[in-house]
């Protein structure tokens, strides 16, 4: 019984994980200079749009941050969190799922920037064309989390510092989500 409910859990994460990515990034490229029509742009949108279409009609936008979008991120996590309780056997505890959606949203979201920036650092050493589609979104993910690392000292090195900066500052923002869940932060996604 432990292999398999392992598996189905593993599943399940990955399965609202990838939808998750999806979502992520279509509440953050309309924060950043990535082109509309950029290709992974289009697919974020064309993918979304029936959830969020619908729901921005309810829940309207601040200026260029979607709320339907935090909601439905919001949700997926929520519905997460209720699979993965049932699977292990807990009791499904309003303040449990609530608080776990909850931080859930800012450590996915926090993560997701993680990864970003470390994907952004490792990709500028093979100096890639930054009119690929993929890079473009990358680096138009990347930018804005790096900009205040970059008036950090030491400054005039041959190589930028920012990357690591970053990565350290969302690693502790990781560890402190860690520490306020305490127990419960077994239900988060593996980052």
């Amino acid at each position: 019984m432990g292999f398999f409910r392992d598996a189905a859990l593993l599943l399940i994460q990955v399965a609202f994980g990838l939808v998750l990515l999806v979502f992520a990034l279509r509440l953050l490229l309309p924060l950043t200079r990535v082109r509309f029509n950029n290709p992974v742009c289009q697919f974020v949108y064309k993918a979304t749009n029936p959830v969020i279409g619908p729901l921005s009609q309810v829940v309207r936008a601040l200026r260029q941050f979607s709320l339907a979008t935090l909601l439905a991120i919001w949700l997926i996590l929520l519905l997460e969190v209720v699979l993965l309780l049932l699977i292990l056997g807990y009791p499904l505890r309003a303040d449990w799922i609530l608080l776990i959606s909850s931080v859930g949203v800012v450590h996915f979201l926090v993560g997701l920037a993680f990864w970003v920036v470390l994907f952004a650092a490792v990709a500028s050493f093979f100096s890639p064309d930054r009119r690929n589609p993929a890079v473009e979104a990358l680096y138009g993910l990347a930018d804005p989390l790096l900009q205040p690392f970059r008036r950090l000292p030491p400054r005039g090195l041959p190589f930028d510092l920012s990357p690591l900066y970053a990565t350290v500052a969302l690693r502790l923002i990781l560890l402190a989500l860690q520490h306020l869940l305490g127990p419960l932060y077994r239900f988060m996604l593996p980052l």
